[in-house]
């Protein structure tokens, strides 16, 4: 595994380990913000894909979580083999951003305890023996150091932007284009990644990985309105796949902060500044 993606899994237990210091807070929204911190490694994401190849999601989802009819009594039994309760973690987030799942009801269900909160007790049976495993298998220690992680980020992101290749197309014109075009295709990576757990191949989910790689692309070339238009594309062909909506949201929001400056910034600050100086000396002699 090389050393960046080493870092991106790294910060992924990071994530987790900031989810774990929660107490109260929406789990469906807060797992937007998990699930983009793990596409951020291929690794992983390959990884997590391979223990959910031969996993039935919705036959061990049943033994998992169970239902007495009579009593209504719930009975949590989760998988003891580590893949399994990787892959089942995967289905329940899933499930649970994609809608399939209510999380007050799932956690009120089969997460009730006399001395935790049921999202406390979520964290402690889920979130707790994801991150353990991922580290385990990974071998990387549950209580890496987020101060000298994100000097190491630093560090591995400075490096990447003296190896990659400048786009010549536009960049004099548009000022900082380079930096949106980099965190747009960053963000379609992620998307892809996290498409890898759609289990069943539909002409929809085709469609969202063609227009994703063709924005990815767009941006390698440079072009900002061949990618403008394929994201308006992306907005209606992903609206199914609620687990990535967080991720095209986000290059929506992107691309509108960037016109946003580029309508303020018809001048360099320094050129507004001068005269302002030069009526200021001339006042003064």
């Amino acid at each position: 595994m090389e050393a960046n993606d080493i870092l991106a899994v790294e910060e992924f237990v990071i994530e987790c380990n900031d989810m774990l210091s929660g107490k109260f807070f929406d789990l469906e929204k807060r797992l937007g913000k998990f699930l983009s911190c793990m596409a951020k490694s291929e690794d992983l994401i390959d990884f997590l894909a391979d223990c959910l190849a031969n996993f039935d999601e919705e036959t061990e989802f049943n033994k998992a979580f169970e239902l007495d009819r009579k009593t209504g009594a719930a009975k949590l039994t989760l998988p003891s083999e580590d893949k399994k309760r990787l892959a089942l973690s995967v289905t329940i987030f899933n499930n649970l951003t994609n809608g399939k799942l209510n999380s007050n009801q799932f956690l009120e269900t089969y997460f009730q305890d006399n001395k935790l909160t049921p999202i406390q007790n979520f964290l402690d049976k889920i979130i707790t023996p994801f991150r353990d495993i991922l580290c385990k298998n990974f071998g990387i220690s549950a209580n890496v150091s987020a101060v000298e992680l994100k000097k190491r980020l630093e560090e591995s992101r400075k490096q990447v932007e003296k190896e990659v290749v400048q786009p010549e197309k536009e960049e004099d014109d548009l000022p900082h284009l380079t930096e949106l075009l980099q965190e747009i295709s960053k963000t379609g990576n992620q998307v892809l990644a996290l498409l890898k757990f759609e289990k069943k191949r539909t002409d929809v989910l085709d469609d969202v990985e063609f227009v994703t790689n063709s924005i990815i692309r767009a941006c390698e070339k440079g072009d900002l309105m061949v990618v403008n238009g394929l994201v308006v594309g992306l907005n209606y062909v992903s609206r199914k796949f609620k687990n990535v909506r967080h991720l095209v949201d986000d290059m929506n929001s992107l691309i509108y902060d960037y016109y946003e400056f580029l309508s303020g910034s018809t001048k360099e600050p320094s050129e507004e500044s001068e005269v302002p100086e030069a009526e200021a000396s001339e006042a003064n002699e």
